[in-house]
């Protein structure tokens, strides 16, 4: 395993495939992100943060993201729902919709190549980027979780959901962008948190030979603060994500799930 990335050119850079992250949420998503960034890719002159951590969510991209969302399904409440229909409704809609502000961003993007792009909003606007993007020179990176890992992640961050919200929710997501990959028979590479944090080695070689990244153990731990070996919530986190759920389980529906729209945002 090699400790420091491959040294390349600037030629040898822009040969390289840009890359487009697809996942829904809680996937460990900044944190590949932040390993392609190692790498030499360009994620943004400007990325979105958190409270308590960067997303490297190009600020760009997000901004034509929910700009695409509002006026091609307005009523769309996405974080909260996901049907298969809406992602459709949204591709059809783009065809007549003006896409020249989303040409003229991959343009800007095309000046600092190899970039990636990562943004869960992708989902639903895809389809119309698709348009305008150059897909012989783009690669995908499908990112998944563990559905009880996810379940955990977004309730300890105040998301509270149920269970079967939480894997009804992802797994769609997770259908509809491998549909768009496979119609179109674009290159792609799936893997999940789970992977990278219980199998780094074979992780990094797998996202080496898939994108040319020349990653090791030392980029790793540069961008990832979690241990390596074991899954990223335990029991305790299961314990409090619970408690955090059932204090808010206010609105039941016949099954004891939490009623429409079976996901509720709280405070701390």
């Amino acid at each position: 395993m090699k400790d420091q990335p491959t040294v390349r050119s600037n030629t040898q850079q822009a040969a390289r495939k840009n890359v487009i992250v697809l996942t829904h949420g809680w996937t460990g998503s900044s944190i590949f992100s932040a390993l392609f960034g190692e790498a030499g890719y360009w994620l943004g002159g400007e990325t979105m943060a958190k409270p308590d951590y960067d997303t490297f969510e190009n600020a760009g991209l997000v901004a034509l993201n929910n700009r695409l969302l509002q006026q091609l399904a307005p009523k769309l409440n996405h974080e909260h729902q996901f049907a298969q229909a809406d992602v459709e409704a949204i591709a059809t809609r783009s065809r007549s919709w003006d896409m020249r502000p989303c040409r003229d961003f991959v343009a800007e993007c095309g000046q600092h190549q190899p970039w990636l792009w990562k943004d869960p909003r992708l989902t639903w606007t895809i389809r119309a980027w698709a348009q305008v993007l150059d897909l012989q020179t783009t690669s995908f990176l499908v990112l998944t979780r563990d559905p009880t890992q996810a379940w955990i992640s977004a309730n300890l961050r105040r998301h509270v959901q149920s269970f079967t919200f939480t894997r009804s929710y992802n797994e769609g997501i997770t259908q509809s962008n491998l549909r768009f990959l496979q119609e179109g028979g674009l290159p792609y590479l799936k893997l999940s948190f789970e992977d990278l944090l219980l199998a780094p080695e074979a992780t990094l070689e797998r996202l080496n030979s898939a994108f040319d990244l020349g990653l090791g153990l030392t980029q790793l731990h540069e961008v990832c603060r979690l241990p390596l070996g074991r899954k990223s919530r335990n029991w305790k986190d299961f314990a409090l994500a619970s408690l955090i759920y059932l204090k808010n389980f206010q609105e039941r529906d016949g099954r004891g799930r939490l009623a429409s729209p079976a996901l509720k945002a709280v405070s701390k």
